[in-house]
């Protein structure tokens, strides 16, 4: 049994520590787990600069981990040691009035003991929150399960369709796998994004049409590309005001309009009910994921129908994630993955 292990606490804004901590021992239905690699999410950015309040200090990070089983308990099924596995955080309970819905993304009593997991060296899980990692995929591909998962649902209440105009506002690591989503499911995919570069990554990976919100007026320009309809959908894949009510200008009649990122701190923009009544305008958030996104995510990696790999920037040790949050704030890169190992 290993004992202790680094873990990355955060003490304050941006005060991130590299301490040595105990590891906790493991239920006798779940695994121990050496975390390989973990993603770095605008939730764990948000927190080490301050723009998500948070105040039990200190605190861990990271949810977006994937690793190898090294120890099984006595009660352990369906997986082995050496097994390389994703698991996912959402511990979802099954009973609740949300899960006996198939709502899982809601449930009201996450398990949260039975999986634990982020930025330190070992975490656990029991099996049925765990996925095989298929062979030939890397630990770094492997931790886009996650935030990919939380795509699908976002795509899914966008009501997509064949051949629809799909507009992305914002082209980051999760704009960019809903390009991709949009782009597989039919759509002509339309991308505002101030950075040139990551307007270049875009056309990469599926944009037909790229827009520089600096230089042309990106409402308009919908309408140029559209004949003057606007588009069917719109995912607001940035968190603050001015982009969700760029989104909703931007959408036509019967158009969805989905708020995917969460805004910090809280902010209001003013909606004319008009607008959404006279253009029966569909407009709807997307929170998280259920269990199904999380294993289609697995599979739509395993067979290159989303490219991850292309998105990332920067794989960067553990010692480094301060400098590796600095770059996800600063919009320097794209997607940073801590490596434990």
């Amino acid at each position: 049994m290993v004992e202790k292990m680094k873990a990355a606490l955060l003490y304050g804004v941006r005060d991130v520590r590299i301490e040595e901590v105990p590891v906790k021992e493991i239920e006798p239905d779940q695994a121990l787990i050496k975390i390989k690699a973990c993603g770095i999410c605008p939730t764990d950015v948000r927190s080490f600069t301050g723009q998500r309040k948070v105040s039990d200090f200190p605190r861990t990070l990271g949810h977006e981990w994937v690793g190898e089983i090294v120890e099984v308990g006595s009660e352990f099924k369906g997986f082995k040691v050496g097994d390389r596995v994703a698991p996912e955080w959402r511990a979802i309970c099954g009973q609740c009035y949300y899960c006996h819905r198939g709502i899982f993304n809601y449930c009201q009593n996450l398990q949260r003991n039975k999986v634990s997991g982020g930025f330190y060296g070992y975490g656990h899980a029991a099996a049925r929150y765990m996925r095989l990692i298929p062979d030939g995929m890397s630990y770094e591909e492997a931790a886009f399960a996650e935030p990919l998962a939380c795509c699908l649902n976002g795509s899914e209440e966008s009501g997509i369709r064949v051949g629809d105009d799909v507009v992305v506002i914002g082209a980051g690591p999760i704009g960019l796998q809903h390009v991709q989503l949009a782009k597989y499911q039919g759509a002509r995919v339309i991308v505002s994004e101030f950075i040139e570069s990551r307007r270049q990554k875009a056309k990469e990976l599926g944009a037909d049409d790229v827009i520089d919100p600096t230089s042309e007026n990106p409402v308009e320009r919908v309408k140029e590309l559209t004949e003057g309809r606007g588009a069917n959908a719109v995912i607001v894949a940035i968190g603050n005001s001015e982009a969700s009510k760029t989104g909703i200008e931007m959408a036509g009649i019967c158009g969805s309009v989905n708020f995917f990122a969460g805004t910090y701190p809280s902010a209001d923009i003013p909606l004319d009910p008009n607008v959404v009544h006279y253009k029966q305008l569909h407009l709807t958030g997307s929170h998280d994921f259920t269990p199904h996104h999380f294993t289609t995510a697995l599979k739509l990696i395993q067979f290159g129908i989303v490219d991850v790999k292309s998105i990332i920037s920067h794989v960067m040790p553990l010692e480094e994630i301060a400098d590796a949050f600095d770059i996800v704030a600063n919009r320097e890169g794209l997607k940073v993955i801590i490596r434990m190992d």
